[in-house]
């Protein structure tokens, strides 16, 4: 396997690909991406080849000898099979995260011209546009690496002190959301409050050092490399395996403090929806929140129509899924007691909202996210 492991997703992929590799008794030689592959091929006259081929296409010639397997490209339409992530289904997650939280103009950064972000951010475009919100134009970089000119620096600034407030941007991997993150502190720019920031990758060191730290879509890096072992074990077993291609679905969105906004239009929907995050985990009924919000439930029920396209129950169980769902994935905690701290009287009636509002039971939920992993052990 030839890849650059200072990477949080090469790490996780590197993870993966040894917990099929290690019981199978192969010797693992991992090789950085800059290796010249011409002297790799010579000296080991590997069989199978696992690589990121837009890193070696230049030298493709040499492993004419091998089974080459592409990992997060896809390249199936070369003859090559392919692992990759869901770039669609990424940029869908990250965008309906943001609508949620209420808001309607969004927009993306790009900070280079990699393949990956180039799906992502057009992805990302269809998603706005399908769930009824505004497009901003974007900052992207045709540069194959990281501008740093004062000119492009300048633009940066420009580009997030221009944006409509309240926005929510999509950057198309974590490292590139810190980017965003930095120059809205120095442009003064408020995150969440004026724009909320979500990245890719869930990297824990990138998404915890920033301020605020960020919220980022969940990509199960480990199960890609699980899947390159996957094919890797058929090559050798004399399979054909090219023009595969095998996509993985990312997880979800990690939410912190960088969307953690509700943008309402309407003073009494807000503040109902602020007492029902503030006692979520309470029983509570619409009389309990009309008496606390004043007003009559028929107006209550009225104005959440309105303004957030949801009942004042629905508003409830989204609150309380929301909850189980940052539990589920950041806890060890057992589901009795999820569903108890999420104002749910039973581990099976938080199981039925669960699955209704995410289309997983949360047991599933948990283990995608304990799989998906790259860091830890």
């Amino acid at each position: 396997m030839v890849l650059d492991a200072t990477t949080a997703w090469s790490r996780g992929v590197l993870r993966g690909f040894t917990t099929v590799a290690r019981p199978k008794g192969w010797m693992l030689l991992r090789y950085h991406s800059t290796i010249d592959l011409g002297w790799l091929v010579q000296v080991w006259k590997p069989t199978v080849v696992a690589l990121q081929w837009s890193l070696h296409q230049q030298v493709a010639s040499v492993l004419d000898s091998c089974t080459v397997i592409s990992i997060n490209e896809d390249q199936s339409a070369r003859g090559i099979a392919s692992v990759c992530v869901d770039e669609a289904a990424i940029a869908t997650l990250a965008a309906k995260h943001l609508v949620s939280k209420g808001l309607r103009d969004l927009t993306s950064f790009r900070l280079t011209h990699h393949p990956f972000g180039m799906a992502r951010e057009r992805a990302f475009g269809e998603a706005v546009r399908a769930q009824g919100a505004r497009l901003i134009p974007g900052w992207c970089s045709d540069s194959t690496e990281p501008p740093r000119s004062r000119e492009v620096s300048g633009a940066i600034l420009a580009w997030l002190q221009q944006l409509p407030k309240p926005c929510g941007i999509f950057a198309c991997c974590d490292s590139w959301a810190s980017v965003v993150s930095r120059y809205a502190q120095v442009a003064g720019v408020r995150i969440p409050e004026e724009v909320a920031l979500v990245g890719v990758d869930n990297d824990n060191l990138d998404c915890e050092l920033a301020w605020p730290p960020l919220s980022s879509v969940c990509v199960p890096w480990r199960a890609v490399g699980e899947q390159v072992g996957a094919l890797v074990e058929r090559a050798l077993l004399g399979e054909p395996v090219a023009r595969e291609k095998v996509v993985v679905p990312p997880v979800d969105v990690v939410a912190r403090r960088s969307t953690d906004v509700a943008v309402v239009r309407d003073a009494l929907v807000e503040r109902a929806t602020s007492w029902i995050a503030a006692h979520v985990g309470r029983r509570m009924t619409l009389s309990t929140i009309a008496r606390a919000t004043a007003c009559s439930r028929q107006t209550l029920e009225r104005r959440f129509q309105v303004a957030i396209g949801r009942t004042v129950m629905q508003e409830v169980r989204r609150a309380r899924v929301d909850l189980a769902r940052r539990l589920l994935s950041t806890t060890e905690l057992p589901l009795p007691l999820i569903a108890k701290s999420c104002g749910f009287s039973s581990a099976a009636l938080l199981s039925v909202a669960f699955r209704r509002e995410t289309g997983t039971p949360p047991g599933a939920y948990r283990r995608r996210f304990r799989g998906a992993s790259s860091e830890e052990e």
